[in-house]
């Protein structure tokens, strides 16, 4: 299996979204004119610290986690008035609604004290985990063998599904559709294979009291390994109840 590199945030620019969720003192909040803030530097401070304070939240939030993170805060409207904050800024993340795999997020910052406000940061988040993917094309129907997948790193903010870290998890599974190469196996598009197929002959194994006796059969119904099917007995006609235990074999109900 691959390696996986430690924790490693690194930072970038991206387009800016910043949801103004309070109103500041005097009215709705607005654009700077030429009133001099942006002069002076005030607002390019406020700006700096909100953004600061987020992306802090961001890497202390990911901070245990032992793969790969990249961490890219939203470039911000530099024309939005965002006043420097007199006391230390506290940023908190939505637990509730926060993907475990990242994606994109919002950091709430808060500025307490006597003139509070509260402003919302946009960023990007991109977790790199091993991920069970495709070696080959694998067609509906494909028993999958150790061959046919390889585990690779990826961007798992960008996948939808429950993915595989692992290659045991696919390995003996059955594609319910055709995947094409190198694309990730997740556990629904995987099935158990069909041990018995409907008209298959059957052993039939029955134990009572220590006692265990073998018959043939013929299967009713398709079957992977647990499933309960009813089979034919082909010495006494009769239709019993059987647990598919392996290809061709199954375990009598009483």
């Amino acid at each position: 299996m691959q390696t996986i590199p430690r924790h490693n945030i690194s930072k970038a620019a991206a387009i800016a979204v910043i949801i103004l969720t309070t109103t500041l003192a005097g009215g709705s909040p607005r654009l700077l004119a030429d009133d001099g803030l942006a002069e002076n530097g005030l607002a390019e401070n406020g700006l700096a610290a909100m953004s600061s304070a987020a992306e802090q939240a961001l890497e202390e939030h990911w901070a245990a986690d032992i793969n790969r993170v990249e961490i890219t805060m939203a470039t911000m409207d530099p024309r939005l008035q965002v006043p420097v904050c007199a006391e230390p800024l506290a940023a908190s993340i939505n637990q509730a609604r926060q993907n475990a795999n990242g994606g994109r997020v919002t950091v709430r910052v808060d500025c307490p004290g006597d003139a509070p406000w509260s402003r919302h940061v946009a960023a990007s988040v991109k977790v790199f985990r091993p991920v069970v993917v495709s070696s080959r094309s694998l067609p509906r129907g494909t028993v999958v063998t150790e061959s046919d997948v390889i585990v690779e790193e990826l961007d798992v903010s960008l996948l939808r599904g429950h993915i595989l870290e692992n290659a045991d998890g696919a390995i003996g599974q059955s594609m319910r559709r055709t995947l094409n190469a190198g694309a990730p196996l997740t556990l629904d598009i995987l099935t158990p294979p069909i041990l018995i197929k409907r008209g298959d002959a059957v052993v039939l194994t029955a134990q009572r009291n220590g006692v265990s006796i073998r018959q043939t059969g013929t299967a009713m119904q398709d079957g992977e390994k647990g499933r309960q099917i009813p089979v034919r007995n082909t010495s006494s006609d009769r239709v019993i109840q059987a647990i598919v235990t392996g290809s061709g074999e199954a375990e009598v109900i009483f």
